[in-house]
């Protein structure tokens, strides 16, 4: 049975949500934290998380890389909507993967559509 929350919840952020969609067609590369990244992420909990929920950002942080193996990956391995282990450099399709497939294809046709009016719109003169 699908668990609604948990595929809005999932749908709610952009990098959980353009992860998804990317995911429809072929398993992902993830890149680790490096550097200050990793340093941040491995100091310890509070630090990470003062980073994450800071609106100030740190010199040569990659926000991104932080959050995405440290919230919203861990997130969709919760959902089982993807699988992943820390430490792996793959995102790939989870066991409830179908439960957000049709939410995600209806993003997808969604982008495509814009996309089209887009170009059309651009070479109309």
């Amino acid at each position: 049975m699908v668990n609604h929350d948990n595929v809005f919840d999932a749908l709610t952020v952009s990098h959980r949500r353009q992860l998804l969609l990317h995911l429809l067609s072929s398993p992902q590369y993830i890149s680790k934290p490096a550097g200050t990244s990793r340093e941040v992420a491995q100091a310890n909990e509070n630090l990470l998380q003062r980073q994450l929920s800071s609106s100030r950002t740190t010199a040569d942080v990659d926000e991104y890389a932080v959050s995405m193996h440290h919230i919203h990956l861990p997130k969709l391995t919760e959902y089982e909507f993807i699988d992943w282990t820390r430490g792996d450099n793959i995102a790939e399709q989870g066991p409830r993967f179908d439960e957000i497939r049709p939410y995600l294809s209806l993003l997808a046709d969604q982008q495509d559509g814009h996309r089209t009016e887009a170009s059309v719109m651009t070479h109309r003169r």
